[in-house]
């Protein structure tokens, strides 16, 4: 069964970053159980390290640096593993480098792992590279023939958010047909067993008889259909709470009025808009959407006979 819920195990992270890596083009020089080392490339340190004064420093003065090693470890176990063999390995050169300085023994330490969890920082910064990368994309089945006929398709996948006081979200994949503006709901899970690779637009759309503007407005137009005709009654039930805490807000402003001389009712009359205006802006009811990425697809056709 599919985890609703992805990279919540460390084996689905494991599983992930070694998919991101090897996109990516990093070197894998270690790999053992719930382990990884990778050799990052300069464009993929620059995103995944927090340092852009040090690489400002690099440019402006064109310096050769070496390269980034992370030492990753996706549970606990692998981490304390791992940071024992490379303790071990650290006194082992220390041992070999005799004799030492002071210096060297004060500054000279073990190497040590990253553990790779929900909310660390490392994972952050791969889930944020990933998605700035593959906010368009362009891409066929990778086993196909390059002379199989291709079926132009828009992905567009997102989320709508519906804010009140609080917010819910709803994440959504529509593919559209370039040839005829069909449209597929959950199409990402309908392709995603599917392995790809990277292709040129122009392979894609010399067949299409609709322009992607076209598509971008027919999702557009089917995703407004849907909230328009879904249940608002969580809009309704919104300004019913907003009328209550306005009406509230309101009655404290007329309790504290006489508390105060009138050299200084202007002043909390001015306040009184204030927060009226920002509960306003806070808890009127609405639906916000958000493309997180789009994708040209190529998909072969498929005869039936």
């Amino acid at each position: 069964m599919t985890n609703g819920h992805p990279l919540r195990t460390s084996d689905e992270r494991l599983a992930f970053c070694d998919r991101y890596f090897a996109a990516v083009g990093a070197d894998v020089i270690c790999k053992r159980p719930m382990y990884r080392e990778f050799v990052l490339p300069i464009d993929v340190d620059k995103e995944l390290t927090d340092r852009p004064f040090y690489w400002m420093w690099v440019e402006k003065t064109n310096q050769t640096v070496e390269p980034t090693t992370l030492r990753l470890a996706f549970d606990q176990e692998a981490k304390l593993r791992e940071d024992e063999h490379l303790a071990q390995l650290h006194q082992q050169s220390l041992a070999e480098a005799q004799p030492l300085s002071g210096l060297d023994i004060l500054f000279r330490k073990p190497k040590q792992t990253e553990l790779v969890d929900l909310g660390s920082f490392r994972l952050d910064k791969i889930l944020e590279s990933a998605r700035r990368r593959g906010q368009t994309v362009c891409v066929t089945p990778y086993s196909e023939h390059p002379h199989t006929q291709l079926i132009p398709w828009l992905m567009t996948n997102g989320l709508t958010r519906y804010v009140t006081d609080s917010v819910s979200e709803t994440w959504w994949s529509i593919g559209v047909c370039l040839l005829n503006l069909q449209i597929v709901e959950s199409f990402y899970n309908k392709i995603a067993h599917l392995e790809m690779t990277g292709t040129s637009p122009q392979i894609i759309v010399g067949q299409a008889k609709h322009s992607l503007l076209e598509a971008a407005d027919a999702v557009t137009t089917y995703l407004s259909r849907l909230v328009e005709q879904g249940d608002l009654a969580w809009a309704e039930e919104a300004r019913l709470r907003l009328a209550d805490d306005l009406a509230q807000l309101d009655a404290y402003y007329r309790s504290i009025e006489a508390d105060y001389p009138p050299e200084e009712r202007d002043l909390l009359q001015r306040e009184h808009v204030k927060k009226r205006k920002a509960l306003i802006e806070k808890s009127t009811p609405r639906v916000e959407m958000e493309v997180a990425q789009i994708a040209l697809i190529g998909l072969p056709l498929r005869t039936h006979t």
